[in-house]
């Protein structure tokens, strides 16, 4: 579901007992001074909004907020080693609805607590932080990652095939056949024809994002390889560029490169 789709939900949504909707920041990075303050924003976040339930009397609402805190907690805890830069929880009383996520975009922390959710903040990370795709390129092999937030949506990797001479989805590619010439001749073929395997990834490229509808790409290898991607690209804008060869790196550890870097 797109992020669009999910802020309309979180939108329409009302629960006459309460929906608890959180904006964590939990970004440690040099200087931000929040190195595991969070936790403490966190617990007295918590606290001030029981406060105000208990000042209105609504013991509904303050046994539905205490049930809702202790889900929290675990969800806190279950993502603690991840968390980076936000955390965003959107749930109401009745269990209807329930949205949490750990961002690598910076929020501003923040507590509400009402009949329908707060989401203004949001909507202007949706303006700011655009749905996007990092393409990590090494030699012929590629990862497509699509994020939202920071937020891997989906993954596609694929390889370029020497036989078949297109790219195809990795887990097709069974290298001890596409590549048994061995690693010098298989690299002999990479120089010769690099210009046209880009081309062609590049028209790839421009496909994905155009049927995904994303802002643009993040460029991920090496200076060559990035330069030959980004020449034939048709129309896909390129957001930045990373001369870094990420390929053996996970996809969560790309992202936050990336993030980390450029955004």
């Amino acid at each position: 579901m797109s992020l669009a789709k999910i802020i309309e939900e979180i939108r329409e949504k009302r629960d006459e007992t309460g929906i608890l909707t959180i904006h964590l920041n939990t970004d440690s990075s040099a200087g931000n001074g929040n190195n595991g303050e969070w936790k403490i924003h966190l617990k007295n976040g918590f606290k001030t909004l029981k406060e105000e339930v208990k000042d209105r009397n609504a013991d509904d609402e303050l046994k539905a907020l205490k049930k809702l805190q202790e889900k929290v907690e675990k969800e806190v805890a279950m993502h603690q080693r991840e968390m980076r830069k936000g955390f965003i929880l959107v749930a109401s009383s009745d269990g209807e609805l329930y949205r949490a996520r750990v961002l690598q975009v910076p929020v501003t922390t923040s507590f509400h607590w009402g009949k329908t959710a707060e989401t203004q903040q949001i909507e202007e990370l949706e303006q700011r932080f655009p749905e996007t795709a990092i393409v990590s390129v090494q030699q012929a092999d590629v990862t497509f990652i699509e994020t939202s937030l920071g937020i891997i949506r989906d993954t596609k990797k694929f390889s370029w095939d020497v036989e078949s001479e297109s790219w195809l989805d990795y887990d097709e590619v069974v290298h001890q056949q596409t590549r048994g010439g061995g690693r010098d001749e298989f690299q002999r073929r990479f120089e010769e024809n690099q210009h046209r395997w880009y081309k062609n990834l590049a028209a790839e490229i421009d496909r994905d994002v155009k049927k995904r509808k994303l802002e643009g790409v993040y460029l991920v290898g090496s200076q060559e390889s990035v330069q030959e991607v980004e020449t034939h690209l048709n129309g896909t804008k390129v957001l930045g560029v990373i001369t870094k060869n990420l390929g053996s790196k996970q996809d969560h550890e790309i992202v936050a490169e990336v993030f980390d870097t450029l955004v």
